[in-house]
């Protein structure tokens, strides 16, 4: 990438604009030829003006198209001028050993006096078929438009104003070279003067082929391109001095992702075939129709394989992400690890939310995961995944998420509960703090009685789905710290950083794993903290200490939250039974956040350390509730938390890491490292070694030159060995398969050889129709009354009233003494 310094840019290559000292001569028609960026100029030439070739209109193409960054690749580029350069003035005889390089010239000419130029026609030979001439002129040439009556709306574009420019430029073939032949230089407009506007110009508007490459890095993590201008800015020093703008970048962005639509599937599947070779767990399946369009993918990778049956205990899944090209509904499986943190156990693409669709996925997922079905599952709330679900995991505890249930409830009942305040308190209270499903069959029973909604259509609707969402039907299944699908919503919230809606797959799957790295890089955070850091203990009880060296931090964390809120709560002994004591366990004021205001009932039996408190938190999050710490709190039984009630998946050393965490052994005599391990070692130590390269080598523009002279070399060096590397792997195979051919003949037993199936089926595969989605279009949709009103408003802080704060209020400025901004705050 070129180095800024001022407005000045080193451009690879040769320099069309080398200065007049540089030349052999100062007089260009005097004297030996003059060197032009290294190409001598010969004086002699044809006079401007159309020769005999010129009528031969039948071999001319005229194109009228203006150079840019989008038409014009690779490195014969055109690329900006720096600022109070001044190019040589082009001249009838001027010679280019080819036509891109007389154009690159004229375009920095044109960059100097301040227009922009365009490719107006080109010509063939009639006896060799080859282009021999060109001509070049001002993006301002032509008649000036007509305005038209179009009968079609069309886009407002931003036109161009011709003025019938007759700036030109115009380049013939002579023998191996290329000659001028005709110079123009009259302006029919007003050129621009100021440097920073030449770079809105359209054949000016450029990225620097040295800059693609670094634009390439930055879209990779999914930089918009006003972010990567940000970044260009501070490279140049300013954003006026970057030679191109946003939308620029963002046209070339749009370039990189058609690309992968191309050819999207068949480089997907060849993607997977290559990570197999050096990950053979890294599992993927899909779906062909009639047509052999994908219709259905999944992939899931080795580690989620491997720690599945650590966590296979609840899982989240959820079709509400679409983010790809085909719209086709992105279906993620996302468990929870010892940290409490959210991971990927595999992903899936279905064409439509069928049944079908989803027993498909379901069984795919069964086949990677070894047959191990989850225990508990939590999905949105659609017809086709519960039928799905109940044909596929036999025996698993289905349940919808509530956010969406309840986000039904607030579009449907929101405002005729809005007005009976008695009844939404109540409704909310059934819901969230009924303990059994005979309890909240007989609160709901007397709530609808009440209020006289029995017949109500929607509450009755609710009802019949009570077993999938009301808590009391599922407080002893194990979802931890976990109500909604948040934990696929989490997930489709961290993934909307890494693609865009209209994606290809093949960048969804990259950005996917490393999304993946970040989990990763998440874990060992929090396996540094559990090994290396600890923290303050909130009280004296020695069970705080013991959880704190056996869970993980963020799970010590969520018991330390429940260990504080026995502040809030009092006990009353109710009564003693065979097995132990009842306790009730009450809050001293107002609502305890998670619980409510009611009292729970909790039966302990000290003598085998048993607490169970009828909100059953331990059942359903995997650490004792408040309830029950308070009533061991009560019997001074805090000194040790009973063995039982530690969940392993909570705890550390991790399960899920069978290698020794402790000292570093040293590696067996012969034992190698695996050829996954070997290349990520390799690339380490790569990385780390040009990384300080680099900074000596970014020093100036010869050692930059250097860098790049060697990189070649590397380049050239590496292609030869992997060609050579490819002759011999086909030698072997000939010489395998004559082996094999001799052999079979012998042995008059010959079988042919067929391809592998997994094979044929992969380049067959083609790419997805657009899925038809479930529902209006997202701009027709149509929205309920809490989705249109507008955002509370907020108030002043000083005055209460809306419409300003507490900086503007008049108030306060009336009375800075007394309503100072920093009293505000205590």
């Amino acid at each position: 990438m070129p180095r800024a310094r001022g407005f000045e840019y080193w451009f690879g290559g040769i320099d069309l604009n080398a200065t007049p000292e540089a030349s052999t001569s100062t007089d260009q028609h005097a004297g030996q030829p003059p060197e032009v960026g290294g190409h001598r100029v010969d004086p002699q030439g044809d006079e401007a003006g159309p020769s005999n070739n010129d009528q031969q209109a039948d071999s001319r193409a005229r194109t009228g198209v203006t150079l840019s960054s989008e038409e014009s690749d690779g490195e014969a580029e055109v690329e900006s001028t720096p600022e109070g350069y001044v190019p040589k003035v082009p001249f009838v005889g001027m010679m280019f050993d080819t036509p891109e390089l007389a154009l690159q010239h004229y375009n920095r000419y044109a960059h100097h006096i301040g227009f922009s130029v365009k490719i107006e026609s080109s010509r063939r030979c009639a006896k060799d078929g080859e282009l021999d001439k060109f001509v070049y002129v001002c993006n301002k040439s032509g008649k000036p438009r007509e305005e038209e009556a179009v009968p079609v709306k069309q886009r407002n574009r931003k036109l161009t104003v011709l003025t019938d420019c007759k700036a030109k430029l115009r380049v013939k073939r002579d023998g191996a070279r290329w000659k001028v032949t005709q110079f123009v230089e009259v302006y029919t407009h007003e050129v621009i003067d100021k440097f920073a506007l030449k770079k809105y110009l359209r054949s000016h508007n450029k990225i620097p082929a040295e800059e693609k490459k670094f634009i390439d890095l930055l879209h990779e993590v999914n930089l918009t391109s006003g972010r990567i201008m940000e970044i260009m800015g501070e490279l140049y020093g300013s954003k006026k001095n970057v030679p191109y703008n946003s939308k620029t970048v963002s046209n070339y962005t749009a370039k990189l992702g058609n690309y992968d639509r191309i050819k999207d599937i068949p480089e997907l599947l060849e993607y997977f075939e290559e990570i197999k070779k050096d990950d053979p767990r890294f599992f993927y399946r899909f779906k062909l129709d009639a047509e052999n369009k994908v219709e259905n993918l999944f992939w899931v990778d080795s580690k989620a394989r491997d720690v599945y049956p650590l966590y296979n205990d609840c899982i989240s899944f959820d079709t509400t992400f679409m983010t790809n090209q085909y719209s086709m509904p992105c279906a993620p499986f996302i468990g929870i690890n010892r940290y409490g943190q959210s991971i990927q156990l595999g992903c899936g693409f279905v064409r439509n939310e069928s049944s079908v669709n989803f027993v498909w996925l379901f069984e795919r997922f069964l086949e990677a995961m070894d047959g191990l079905h989850p225990l508990n599952i939590i999905t949105d709330q659609d017809a086709a995944m519960r039928t799905a679900i109940l044909i596929v995991f036999i025996g698993i505890i289905h349940r919808f998420c509530r956010w969406h249930i309840m986000q039904k409830v607030q579009e449907k009942l929101g405002t005729f509960v809005a007005q009976r305040e008695d009844l939404r308190l109540e409704f909310n209270d059934v819901i969230d703090y009924s303990m059994t499903p005979q309890e909240f069959e007989q609160r709901w029973a007397n709530m609808v009685e009440t209020h006289g909604v029995a017949d109500n259509t929607h509450f009755l609707d609710l009802y019949d789905l009570r077993e999938y969402f009301v808590p009391a039907y599922f407080r002893h299944r194990f979802f931890p710290f976990l109500q909604t699908t948040s934990r696929s919503e989490g997930f489709n919230a961290v993934l909307k950083q890494y693609v865009h809606p209209h994606d290809s797959l093949v960048r969804f799957f990259k950005q996917y794993m490393k999304l993946q790295e970040r989990i990763d890089v998440t874990e060992d955070a929090h396996e540094f903290d559990g090994d290396e850091k600890t923290v303050r203990l909130w009280g004296d009880f020695p069970m705080e200490k013991q959880i704190l060296q056996t869970y993980t931090m963020p799970i010590y964390h969520r018991f330390q939250l429940e260990l504080r809120k026995i502040t809030s709560y009092n006990v009353r002994d109710i009564g003693v039974t065979e097995q132990g004591s009842i306790h009730e366990v009450f809050p001293i004021q107002g609502s305890v956040r998670g619980y409510g205001r009611r009292s729970y009932r909790v039966d302990a039996d000290v003598a085998n350390g048993i607490y169970n408190c009828e909100c059953c938190k331990i059942n359903r999050d995997g650490i004792l509730c408040c309830h029950a710490m308070k009533v061991m709190a009560h019997l001074g039984m805090v000194t040790k938390y009973p063995e039982h009630y530690i969940l392993p998946r909570w705890c550390l050393p991790p399960p899920d890491i069978v290698a020794p965490r402790d000292e570093r052994q040293e590696r067996p005599v012969g034992q190698k490292l695996s050829r996954k391990d070997m290349r990520l070692l390799r690339y380490g130590n790569l990385c780390s070694d040009f990384a300080k390269l680099a900074v000596g080598l970014a020093a100036s523009e010869k050692t930059n030159e250097i860098a790049e002279r060697h990189m070649r070399a590397m380049e050239k060096e590496m292609a030869y060995l992997k060609k050579a590397n490819a002759d011999a792997l086909k030698k072997r195979k000939s010489a395998k398969h004559a082996v094999n051919t001799n052999t079979a003949n012998d042995s008059q037993d010959s079988v042919p050889m067929e391809e592998d199936a997994a094979t044929v089926e992969n380049r067959k595969a083609r790419n997805p129709p657009m899925s038809a989605t479930k529902g209006r279009p997202g701009s027709k949709r149509k929205k309920g009354g809490l989705q249109l009103q507008k955002p509370k408003q907020g108030l002043c802080g000083v005055c209460k009233q809306p419409g300003h704060d507490a900086r503007t209020c008049e108030v306060r400025l009336a009375n800075p003494e007394k309503y100072s901004l920093l009293g505000l705050f205590h």
